[in-house]
């Protein structure tokens, strides 16, 4: 069985993998994933993972942020 720690470890290394592929397709969907996971935690009442999930998305996204092409350039 799968536990949420190693989902979590997963993830974390997906987007680590992703941000070093330069693939920001890759990283949206982590973005995506993971914010899914966060409102089934918050639903189900797990505040506490709700955030863990929370913050990866948001270290998705802003690695995907990172990535993009400068609108100035």
């Amino acid at each position: 069985m799968v536990t949420i720690e190693e989902i979590l470890e997963y993830l974390e290394r997906r987007i680590a993998e992703h941000h070093l592929a330069g693939d920001r397709l890759a990283l949206k969907r982590d973005q995506d994933v993971a914010g899914f996971l966060t409102v089934v935690a918050r639903d189900l009442g797990d505040k506490h993972l709700a955030l863990r999930f929370q913050t990866l998305a948001a270290r998705a996204a802003d690695l995907r942020e990172q990535l993009e092409p400068d609108a100035t350039s």
